[in-house]
């Protein structure tokens, strides 16, 4: 039987990947007009990110990154809009079934706690954990190890819930039972590494159920 459940936030948790990627474009069309891509970085994380797009210039770099940081301030995410409907009444339903509930995303701290609040989500978390505050970023399994360590969990009693191929390879990496979702993901997104595949967040509750 299952005693955690661990999900990604972005693409899973909030329909958030496609916004980023948008907000990222627009940011760039007004400061580095020459950039031709690539837009897509769900599953990245955001050194990896601003090294993909100004490689070989790190002051460069740091400048407009440093200007991106302004420019997302200006224009945050409405989790309440971009959240996964769905999400409540699926961890309502594994605090009922007495399992943890964890989340282990690339994302800081403070927009995990901004996401968890606006989506009513954050009586039903017993432990949250950024990529920000471990060694090494997904696809590398540190941020689900730390979380599970949060939780009091070993990885074969736990699920993951990832949606990019890269968190997927984190979720495997760190020993876990992967789920991946399919909800907010181009079809063409290979998600082949994982265990499952549902195509909404509603129906990981029928996944638990068979391992009671």
């Amino acid at each position: 039987m299952f005693r955690a459940v661990l999900f990604d936030m972005d693409g899973v948790l909030a329909d958030t990947e496609s916004f980023y990627n948008r907000r990222r474009a627009a940011y760039l069309a007004k400061v580095l007009p020459s950039y031709d891509g690539p837009w897509d970085f769900a599953g990245s994380n955001d050194v990896a990110i601003w090294e993909a797009i100004v490689p070989g210039d790190a002051v460069l770099r740091d400048r407009l990154h440093a200007g991106y940081d302004r420019y997302r301030a200006e224009h945050p995410e409405d989790y309440r809009a971009l959240g996964n409907p769905e999400a409540p009444a699926v961890f309502a339903c594994l605090k009922d079934a007495g399992v943890l509930v964890g989340i282990a995303s690339s994302s800081e701290v403070a927009m995990i706690e901004r996401m968890m609040r606006e989506t009513g989500l954050v009586g039903f978390v017993d432990a949250y954990v950024s990529g920000h505050d471990v060694e090494h970023h997904k696809p590398a399994p540190d941020v689900y190890l730390a979380c599970m360590e949060q939780l009091g969990v070993c990885p074969h009693e736990c699920v993951v819930v990832e949606d990019s191929p890269t968190g997927i390879a984190a979720g495997v990496a760190a020993g876990a039972y992967v789920v991946a979702l399919g909800q907010y993901v181009s079809p063409t997104t290979d998600q082949s590494a994982a265990d499952l595949r549902i195509s909404h967040l509603k129906e990981l509750a029928a996944v638990i159920e068979k391992q009671a």
